[in-house]
């Protein structure tokens, strides 16, 4: 029977990552370094947004806002001239090790016995060769950079909900429940499916190795209906678990939304109360809120 290639345990595989990571690791840092500064001059905005409203409800004159409104450009400048030379530097680091990786895996493939390739099914090692590298490739080019700057902007975030008020950042973690029973929901469902998926798609090169290659047996014996009912069973069952995929992640983000709608609410009536009470000011709780809805996005790619 055909017993496909092994798939790489999760400790083998962040062995690999710090493999391909260490010659880079000064580059790393220095993108990581750059990283922080432009999230960092990201999260300036709410703060001088806040200032700005309480300048207005003082009813100060309209030469007071024109310093604020000079911050904001500064602040903006530099979170997108920062971001910019950060966004280099990831993509440098990431070419180089997605080169690194691609040599390797041909060479590991080149490598193999021919007895273990004809057990596999060669549907299966191009598979591998092919469809993983370029998935490999995608989340590498586009997550590693998104995630890394979502971890930094959630947690800056949370310092600048504290530095307004330490009862802002507590209501702003009562959606973590959710996040974090949400991320459980879905690797427990997705993993499975993601794997099933892969395996379905090596399956269907297989098929389409087989039918493709030798068509000409094929027409000699009449089993060109065979092959084509073959070939559609093989796809049908790749594209039934890339739906299931698909129908898994909208749920995922369906309740990362709730998430949102608690903790926004929380910061509001938060800030309602505080305001009542004189613990902060107008500016203050509508910079609360602008932090709170700025880590929607953020939230929602490092969780996907």
């Amino acid at each position: 029977g055909t017993e496909l290639l092994p798939t790489a345990s999760t400790r083998a595989t962040w062995r690999a990552v710090r493999a391909l990571l260490h010659p880079h690791r000064l580059l790393a840092c220095g993108a990581a370094a750059t990283l922080l500064g432009g999230t960092a001059a990201g999260l300036l905005v709410p703060p001088i947004l806040g200032h700005i409203v309480d300048l207005v409800l003082d009813h100060r004159g309209p030469g007071s806002i024109t310093a604020p409104i000079g911050w904001l450009l500064l602040a903006a400048l530099a979170q997108s001239a920062l971001s910019a030379v950060a966004d280099m530097l990831v993509a440098k680091r990431v070419e180089t090790m997605l080169a690194t990786r691609r040599e390797r895996v041909v060479e590991r493939a080149l490598d193999l016995p021919l007895e273990r390739v004809e057990q596999a099914g060669s549907g299966d090692l191009i598979a591998r060769i092919s469809g993983d590298v370029s998935v490999i490739a995608n989340a590498v080019r586009s997550a590693l950079p998104v995630l890394a700057g979502a971890a930094l902007t959630v947690a800056l975030t949370l310092v600048g909900l504290a530095a307004l008020d330490w009862r802002f950042a507590l209501a702003g973690l009562l959606a973590a429940p959710i996040q974090l029973h949400t991320l459980r929901w879905y690797l427990a469902r997705s993993t499975p499916v993601y794997a099933a998926e892969r395996v379905a798609e090596g399956a269907r090169t297989q098929q389409l190795l087989d039918s493709i290659g030798g068509s000409d047996t094929v027409r000699a014996f009449g089993l060109h209906r065979l092959h084509v009912e073959a070939v559609r069973r093989r796809s049908r069952a790749a594209l039934d678990y890339a739906l299931a995929s698909n129908r898994l992640s909208t749920r995922f983000f369906g309740r990362l939304n709730l998430a949102e709608f608690v903790g926004l609410g929380a910061i509001l009536t938060t800030g309602f109360w505080l305001v009542g009470g004189g613990a902060v000011t107008v500016g203050a709780a509508a910079a609360a809120a602008l932090y709170f809805h700025r880590l929607f996005d953020p939230i929602n790619a490092l969780l996907g």
